[in-house]
């Protein structure tokens, strides 16, 4: 009795090991290329507004919130919440333009948030157009699903190092 119950426990252990292992092994579903076309257009979005230099379009690109958090590539720049990320870019583009090159981008969606990881370059430009400098740049990103549009919660750029 006690040896048939020990293996009866221990066929239904291996089974649930089993169909834990199947279960593991599905890959996890892809979401449609159109909601990752709508995070690419927002991502671009984003580059042409920080090209354009228009301070109030850039900052509705945000979700609402205290949390929002952009993080930019030098020592000290981490601005979290509406007013001090409008601060800081507001300094930003009073004398640059920026814009992204986007050589690589990938992205992930799960149900209303997506992620990005872009790897390419970053142009600085004088308000004229003029060209300041270019620069390796690689920038995550998370975005959230309002209404019809791709709101920004976080963004975290960085220049890599000489790779």
């Amino acid at each position: 009795m006690i040896r048939t119950s020990i293996v009866s426990t221990v066929a239904i252990g291996l089974a649930g090991l089993a169909l834990v292992g199947c279960a593991a092994a599905r890959p996890a579903p892809q979401p449609p290329a159109d909601v990752k076309a709508e995070v690419r257009l927002a991502l671009q979005r984003w580059s042409d507004l920080a090209g354009a230099g228009d301070l109030a379009a850039f900052m509705a690109q945000f979700d609402e919130g205290a949390d929002l958090l952009v993080v930019g590539s030098d020592k000290g720049e981490v601005f979290q919440g509406r007013a001090a990320i409008e601060g800081w870019l507001g300094k930003l583009l009073a004398g640059n333009r920026f814009g992204w090159q986007m050589d690589r981008v990938d992205i992930d969606v799960n149900g209303d948030t997506a992620w990005a990881f872009v790897d390419g370059s970053m142009t600085v430009r004088a308000p004229g157009g003029k060209v300041r400098f270019t620069t390796p740049y690689r920038f995550t990103a998370v975005l959230v699903k309002r209404g019809d549009r791709w709101a920004w919660r976080l963004f975290h750029g960085s220049v890599p190092a000489k790779e």
